[in-house]
């Protein structure tokens, strides 16, 4: 069983004709935006599900270590901050030049 296409129909249905109709474009774009964006919607939601639950997204596996040191260093430099701080506002005294 052969089927052909027939263009001419098609484009005749999605002609304008005689008159033009605005609010069927108008129509036909919003349901395409709405439909577009729901489906970006749910693809994104997926995503940071699969994310949150601990999931890789792509065909590369999960490495089981990974380096801490580089977390500890920059936990060291705020640690060192945060004492720093302490030390202004407990040791440090501050004699005011301009009395």
């Amino acid at each position: 069983m052969k089927t052909s296409l027939d263009t001419k129909a098609l484009l005749k249905h999605l002609s304008y004709g005689e008159h033009i109709r605005p609010a069927r474009d108008w129509f036909t774009l919003l349901s395409v935006a709405v439909f577009l964006s729901g489906c970006s919607l749910a693809w994104n939601l997926w995503l940071l599900h699969t994310v949150e639950a601990g999931g890789v997204i792509g065909n590369e596996a999960a490495s089981a270590r990974f380096d801490t040191a580089p977390i500890q260093s920059v936990q060291g430099v705020f640690e060192g901050r945060k004492n720093e701080e302490l030390r202004f506002t407990r040791e440090y005294r501050f004699v005011d030049p301009s009395r």
